[in-house]
């Protein structure tokens, strides 16, 4: 999948939802490729063992952390951020894992876990998109959030 170029794996991503196979372990493979290409320096491995760390910690993470746990500057990925947090929001969805990037939230929202509100609105409408109904932005937020704490406290490497 490596050798593919960025418009043949699109398309065996496009071809894998439209078969509605998003479950297949090849998908995810794919869709994790695919999250490395576009991260704009973003490593998709990096992001997951960040989120995972915190999570088991039952902290949050803010974005400058993530950039870090990857090498880059904040400043450099801010804008490929958003496409790298949707894909992991899809990762986890897909693994019928709880929405990963809920605890990924803003330096100064670091205690409460508090998102702002247009990366709140990002949160929801990516979860709407995968079929998840949210009537209460913040309450949704909050939920996924403790279902992510609980989620690595029994998490092991063989899942």
């Amino acid at each position: 999948m490596s050798d593919w170029d960025d418009k043949q794996l699109a398309n065996l991503i496009a071809n894998y939802q439209r078969l509605e196979r998003v479950d297949d372990p090849y998908y995810l493979e794919a869709l994790s490729e695919m999250a490395r290409r576009k991260g704009g320096g973003l490593e998709f491995e990096k992001t997951f063992s960040a989120v995972l760390k915190a999570a088991k910690e039952r902290r949050f993470l803010s974005y400058k952390q993530l950039a870090d746990e990857s090498g880059v500057e904040w400043l450099k990925v801010r804008y490929a951020a958003n496409q790298h947090l949707g894909d992991l929001i899809e990762y986890a969805h897909r693994r019928g894992w709880p929405l990963l990037s809920a605890i990924i939230v803003n330096q100064q929202n670091l205690e409460d876990g508090h998102m702002e509100p247009s990366t709140l609105r990002g949160f929801y409408e990516a979860a709407r998109s995968l079929g998840y109904a949210v009537a209460d932005e913040k309450a949704f937020l909050k939920d996924q959030q403790q279902r992510v704490f609980e989620w690595a406290a029994t998490y092991n490497e063989a899942q």
